[in-house]
């Protein structure tokens, strides 16, 4: 009888299995005990990452696609390009990659992680500073972007696991690498715990109950920032401020990271976490922008904080309006500019008068020192001190479009149309529509 055990219940969910198959004793007993269960064996497929970094890497993979066959299972792998800088996040950003090219969403990626991996997890987050998720440690079942993942031997040690290879004879790969200290995990597992299990010889044990209290405050927390983030105003992208602020600093800060967590798949470091925190509490009447370092995965975006919200934009579209940008528009058509699109619609008693139809009508930037009389208004303003009164965010402004009649000012975006251009309040008019794409 196996001391492994499967939660049958949710591999069911799964049309096909992907087994993390590196070669080592971890994986190839994990591969053996899952073939040996007939129920699962035509959905397991071996996947193997070269990541060519070993002078022993092609045979590595030669090894798994022969052990793979001897076992009857599908095998697939994948050769990696030399990149410029090999880490432990490069190295595991790279398999991510190659197991979303396999996964479809109803796949399951099932990995050898024990129990020694979650002791040497814990204790390399908190010799970097962990927050109460990264005393979690490895969960049995995780989602990262579209993969699903299951570790079967968190409940069980490395020693177990060799004892399961040498009885049913099973071959595995020695890397050599893993006896060095360079790496950070290699140094806890060959130098660090060793020296702690002399003194504390259950030191796993002790962790794990840490693991399974932090995983319960975590839950907890997690509840109360739904339920307060259904109290305030945001979508994926947005979150209002002034509803955010009505709460304590640390549900505010609590119900930021799950946000940020949960509706946009982003995960800070304690590091990013703190800097993040901080620009929350600026007073300013400006904006502060968070941007991810390069080798973050979320590199392509930015989080934006105003006084009125906090707005999570792509990079890609974080482009202002070129100053010599000047675009016809015949006052019909929707039209696309850079930061998005155009359109008008009949309105009554509002808008630009429907003589100016026919005009030179062009689409402009704003470069500075631009003035409107905005309709109702008893004299003319710059537009900046207009956008400052509205409280129009600094870092949108260079977004927004400015609509030009026979060389005059004519519409700021789909905020103001100045008074020299507004229909008469007993006619219809033509109100401007701005959908920007941010």
């Amino acid at each position: 009888m196996s001391q492994f055990s499967l939660d049958k219940g949710y591999l069911e969910n799964f049309a096909r299995i992907g087994v993390a198959f590196s070669g080592g004793l971890d994986s190839s007993v994990l591969l053996t005990f899952l073939s040996d269960n007939p129920e699962y064996k035509n959905k397991i497929t071996a996947l193997h990452v070269n990541h060519k970094v070993n002078k022993e890497s092609d045979s590595w993979e030669d090894f798994c696609k022969e052990r793979a066959s001897e076992l009857n299972v599908k095998f697939k792998s994948w050769r990696l390009e030399k990149f410029e800088k090999v880490s432990e996040q490069s190295l595991r950003e790279k398999r991510y990659q190659a197991f979303e090219e396999w996964a479809n969403s109803g796949d399951l990626i099932i990995t050898g992680h024990h129990l020694d991996d979650q002791t040497e997890t814990i204790l390399f987050r908190l010799f970097r500073g962990t927050g109460l998720k990264g005393l979690r440690g490895i969960n049995i079942t995780s989602t990262v972007g579209p993969l699903n993942f299951y570790r079967p031997f968190l409940e069980n040690n490395k020693e177990e696991l060799l004892n399961y290879a040498l009885k049913h004879n099973i071959n595995w790969i020695e890397d050599d690498s893993n006896k060095e200290s360079y790496y950070s995990r290699n140094l806890i597992r060959n130098n660090i715990i060793p020296e702690i299990q002399k003194k504390w010889p259950f030191i796993d044990k002790s962790l794990k109950k840490i693991s399974i209290k932090a995983t319960k405050a975590a839950q907890v927390l997690e509840e109360v920032a739904m339920e307060d983030l259904n109290k305030i105003q945001f979508s994926k992208n947005v979150l209002d401020m002034d509803k955010l602020k009505s709460f304590s600093t640390q549900r505010q800060q609590n119900l930021v990271v799950f946000w940020l967590n949960h509706f946009n798949n982003i995960r800070l470091s304690p590091g990013q976490e703190d800097q993040i925190f901080s620009l929350m509490n600026e007073s300013s009447e400006g904006s502060s922008i968070f941007n991810f370092d390069k080798h973050d995965y979320t590199s392509d975006i930015k989080i934006i904080f105003s006084s009125k919200e906090i707005r999570i934009i792509d990079n890609h579209l974080l482009e202002p309006l070129s100053e010599n940008m000047s675009l016809e528009w015949d006052l019909k058509d929707l039209i696309k500019i850079p930061t998005g699109e155009l359109s008008v619609e009949e309105s009554f008693g509002k808008g630009l008068d429907k003589k100016f139809i026919g005009s030179d009508i062009k689409i402009k930037a704003r470069v500075g020192g631009e003035r409107c009389k905005p309709f109702g208004r008893s004299k003319s303003q710059k537009i900046k001190n207009l956008f400052q009164e509205f409280e129009v965010p600094d870092w949108k402004r260079d977004y927004i479009p400015i609509i030009y009649i026979d060389e005059k000012i004519a519409a700021v975006g789909d905020l103001w149309v100045c008074d020299e251009f507004h229909t008469n309040i007993n006619e219809h008019g033509i109100s401007i529509k701005w959908n920007h794409n941010f």
